[in-house]
């Protein structure tokens, strides 16, 4: 088995050599004798654990740990305070910059086995329970997306087929109970086409692929769309457009439509009787630009506890989600993961006057001056 490996970071030669002693040939070990080499090193080699001393000239042990626990290759790496420094308010400065332990001055060689020896076996074990739940999740996720295809290819003609006979068929309740199938396998399809695209945009194929294209055109189709469905219900439909809205703006627009939809027909499902509203405005946030898409509904709300947690992937062990809200599918799973790969936010409230809003926010992203734009729909 190939040996866990130490840096040992001192500027005084003989700590470094007792600590080297200390461990003796159970470990690989490298050593650095400032704070500016050890951090190229750790950078190159990313060692299994740190041995840091505080006080050093230039760049002393808290600078190194809060630069080491800042960066996502080395933020994972054990960092362990050698030092004579015994002051509480020191000892929880370190703790709180991501240290897990403190070794105090003059070593102990038992001592330091222990306590490097202990943590290396937590790393390990961590790692190992990081490399099975990668493994496991991958094969999860290849194991819906075969089922996933299989179950769309039956589905399909079965649509298909019971829409050809509706067409044909004249007794009632015949009619009724095709209906009642067609119904059924078209929501299924749509839970088969919603783990597809799950897998797929946790793959390679989930980049989103910006272009410029006209907001008006596009609003126009996300309401035009919107309004059937609210009116198939007999819900009241609400638009309100910001008059600052660019004429053109960059972004997936397939995405942004998928994201609208899902909330817009969340919105309608999950709303009796009423209203459902689409509020779309232009604002600058912390001096950065924002499209701001609200939609609103008057239907049954949502628990404050589960606000957040809507958006999750519904791995929860007690289903407490998909049983308060039969229905939502993966839908809020897919709109929180595109928004995300569009680099923007989407967070759910409670209305004052009962009922949700869904908030979306996306960068707003103009078109260069000198390229050439899409002509409107």
């Amino acid at each position: 088995m190939k040996r866990q490996t130490v840096m040992i970071v001192d500027d005084t030669p003989a700590n470094i050599e007792i600590l080297s002693e200390s461990l003796g040939d159970d470990y690989e070990l490298f050593f650095a004798t400032s704070g500016f080499d050890a951090l190229e090193l750790i950078r190159a080699d990313k060692p299994d654990l740190i041995l840091l001393d505080i006080m050093m000239p230039g760049m002393d042990g808290f600078e190194l740990c809060r630069i080491l626990k800042g960066e996502p290759s080395t933020r994972d790496i054990p960092i362990i305070f050698v030092t004579a420094m015994i002051e509480e308010e020191q000892e929880i400065k370190g703790l709180e910059l991501g240290a897990i332990d403190y070794l105090t001055k003059p070593i102990s060689p038992h001592i330091v086995r222990a306590r490097v020896k202990n943590h290396l076996e937590l790393k390990r074990y961590r790692d190992l329970l990081e490399t099975l739940a990668s493994a496991a999740d991958r094969a999860k996720k290849e194991f819906l997306r075969s089922v996933s295809h299989e179950l769309r290819t039956p589905l399909t003609p079965i649509i298909g087929m019971t829409d050809l006979v509706l067409t044909q068929e004249e007794d009632d309740n015949k009619r009724k109970y095709l209906g009642m199938v067609q119904k059924s396998a078209t929501r299924l399809l749509g839970i088969v086409e919603d783990l597809i695209e799950t897998s797929r945009l946790e793959g390679e194929g989930g980049a989103p692929e910006n272009a410029p294209f006209h907001l008006k055109s596009f609003l126009d189709m996300v309401v035009m769309e919107a309004r059937a469905m609210a009116d198939a219900k007999g819900l009241t439909f609400n638009v309100h457009l910001d008059a600052a809205l660019p004429e053109v703006v960059v972004t997936d627009q397939a995405m942004l439509h998928k994201v609208l939809t899902m909330l817009l027909g969340n919105a309608v499902k999950f709303t009796p009787a009423g209203a459902v509203g689409l509020e779309v405005c232009r604002q600058e946030i912390a001096g950065e630009q924002m499209l701001q898409f609200s939609i609103s509904d008057t239907g049954v709300g949502i628990d404050e506890a589960d606000l957040e947690r809507i958006f999750s992937d519904f791995t929860q062990s007690d289903g407490s989600i998909t049983r308060s809200y039969p229905g939502l599918g993966l839908g809020l799973t897919l709109a929180r993961r595109m928004t995300e790969l569009m680099d923007g936010s989407i967070w759910a409230e409670n209305a004052p006057n009962g009922g949700s809003v869904f908030q979306l926010q996306i960068p707003l992203v103009l078109p260069d001056p000198d390229g050439v734009l899409p002509t409107s729909n």
